[in-house]
């Protein structure tokens, strides 16, 4: 792994490439529904991609992150701000309470009907997230059987269930790590800690399925008295580059991603 990360073939990232593609996807005849996709690990700028493509295209975003669907957990998931929600509509976001558990054939159940609503209203729904297993399983049409084992329509069919324009963005490893380092230190700077004591102190379990979340389980043992704030930050560091780690290595089962130097 010299200086790529996971040795994506990636092509330079190129904005008037993506929208001439998107534009040709809407003028596609196609009897499968339509949809963008921006993924990436942590860090390379997908919502920022995301918010730009859905103003450009008069359209809505729907989230892939399994942490955003948690109310009141906004900073340590770099949740879009109250002015990008005015900006463009956003669906998957603060949908859960802090105890409920959240699953890949949840994320399916609730995403299909958003996308066939916007396509009946003439719009390409743009998918933007990191969560490679919720996306995997939505845009390759993953079915639970009757069996209940899982059917793949891509697997079945040899195409994706969408048709689908699926971007990945990727960078240097010593970007990503930087980039990480700056979210990182901005998540403490816009008041992580603080949003943890008052979620613990609204009566939320230091041990809810929301709180298990990179940045919020290392600062809950920081509030405990468990590390210095110094290590604590050290810690979500370490802990967001395996995460990133982890994504690409998900992603490479994905051969249809078209990746995008940034």
């Amino acid at each position: 792994m010299r200086n790529s990360v996971k040795n994506f073939d990636a092509a330079p990232f190129c904005l008037t490439n993506i929208f001439d593609s998107i534009k040709s996807l809407h003028l596609t005849d196609s009897t499968r529904e339509k949809v963008v996709v921006i993924l990436g690990a942590t860090s390379t700028g997908k919502s920022s991609l995301a918010l730009d493509l859905a103003e450009k295209f008069d359209t809505e975003i729907i989230s892939a992150d399994s942490m955003a669907v948690y109310k009141n957990f906004n900073v340590g998931t770099a949740k879009p701000t109250q002015a990008e929600l005015e900006r463009v509509p956003h669906h998957m976001i603060d949908i859960l309470d802090a105890e409920e558990k959240f699953s890949v054939g949840e994320f399916v159940r609730r995403a299909k009907p958003i996308i066939s609503e916007l396509n009946l209203r003439g719009k390409i729904p743009i998918v933007a997230g990191g969560t490679g297993l919720y996306i995997q399983a939505l845009v390759e049409g993953y079915e639970l059987s009757a069996g209940k084992s899982l059917i793949s329509h891509y697997k079945r069919t040899g195409e994706l269930f969408y048709n689908a324009l699926i971007y990945g963005l990727t960078t240097d490893r010593a970007e990503l790590y930087d980039r990480i380092n700056q979210r990182t230190e901005k998540m403490f700077a816009d008041g992580l800690v603080e949003e943890v004591k008052n979620l613990l102190a609204s009566g939320i379990s230091p041990t809810a399925q929301a709180m298990l979340g990179i940045g919020y389980k290392e600062t809950v043992e920081y509030l405990q008295g468990g590390a210095t704030l110094e290590e604590t930050i050290s810690k979500v560091r370490q802990a967001t580059r395996n995460f990133a780690k982890r994504q690409l290595t998900w992603y490479r089962r994905m051969k249809y991603i078209k990746w995008l130097k940034i």
